[in-house]
């Protein structure tokens, strides 16, 4: 297989394969894939109809151990999905093409239907829930109107938001505000940078998310037409306080990226305010929030939106 460094050159045969099979998972993301090459190291194998992914499962080194994601056939057909794995898992046993090596081939992030597949074909094989990468998906309508007594608290905290800066306006995302998003994002990562861990990351982490969110900002134009980018960016006075990246991911998924929010307008109601004023934007059925990762906080922040469903992960162990 020849495996590649993932760049923008496969950006069109990602994002298609992400229509075609109408995924709701953020992971199959084309902008995701591309973006996060940096932090990954990851690798593709375009091999007739199916795309074949690897990345490091740590995301420091291209020496730490690499994983794999489950194979996708660009149109959609998943009638020879047995024989795309097979071929990935021959691959890596035969062929000395798993990038780092190991004494088994490990598949992560994976969806339960597909993680049923590799099951049926590998009965020896091992399945570990991963929750902390579990998708949280919502009904735009409901982030958009916050219709009900379980969205009174965020209703109350927009309206607090609005009280305390009746200036406040709401602008989407564009190659003209991109900068605005950028000086954001350094305000943030110097109220949040420590030189230990923090809930957010490491700094080093930090350091890693922001050069993925300046790089998709460079190349808004690319991903935009590719992609459909879209985003939002708050203002008080004239000064840019809030901002969201997102992307199509399939036909009726919008993947909310990276969303923050600066000091003191953060604790006022700003991630509320951004996260209503960009979903009346959302013309897709349903919005991804993506995963919280296992911090305590971004659980709680997902779950008190409501979603309709979180998607649940796997990684799943084949012994070679």
């Amino acid at each position: 297989m020849n495996w590649q460094k993932t760049s923008f050159s496969h950006i069109q045969a990602l994002h298609t394969c992400a229509v075609s099979n109408d995924f709701f998972a953020n992971n199959y993301s084309a902008v995701n894939s591309v973006l996060y090459e940096q932090k990954f190291h990851s690798l593709i194998a375009i091999e007739g109809d199916w795309i074949y992914e690897t990345y490091s499962a740590a995301g420091k080194t291209m020496d730490s151990p690499s994983v794999f994601g489950f194979p996708h056939n660009t149109k959609g057909d998943k009638r020879a999905v047995s024989d795309a794995v097979a071929k990935l898992v021959d691959n890596a046993t035969h062929s000395g093409n798993n990038p780092h090596g190991g004494k088994s081939i490990v598949f992560a992030n994976i969806l339960s239907e597909e993680k049923d597949i590799l099951l049926t074909l590998y009965p020896n094989a091992r399945a570990t829930a991963t929750p902390e990468s579990g998708d949280y998906l919502y009904r735009t309508e409901h982030l958009a109107g916050l219709a009900g007594k379980k969205y009174s608290r965020k209703r109350n905290h927009i309206h607090q938001f609005h009280n305390n800066y009746p200036d406040c306006t709401y602008e989407p995302l564009t190659k003209e505000n991109c900068a605005a998003v950028r000086n954001i994002e350094e305000s943030w990562l110097s109220e949040n940078s420590d030189t230990g861990k923090t809930e957010a990351g490491t700094h080093d982490d930090l350091l890693v998310e922001r050069n993925i969110i300046f790089c998709a900002l460079e190349h808004f134009d690319t991903f935009a037409n590719s992609c459909g980018m879209s985003g939002g960016v708050l203002f008080v006075s004239g000064q840019p306080v809030a901002f969201c990246i997102a992307s199509l991911l399939s036909t009726n998924v919008t993947n909310v990226h990276f969303e923050k929010c600066i000091s003191p307008f953060a604790r006022n109601g700003g991630y509320a305010v951004i996260n209503n004023e960009f979903a009346k934007n959302v013309k897709t059925e349903f919005i991804n929030r993506e995963e919280d990762l296992g911090i305590e906080g971004l659980r709680k922040a997902k779950l008190s939106y409501y979603p309709v469903q979180v998607l649940e992960k796997w990684t799943v162990s084949i012994p070679l």
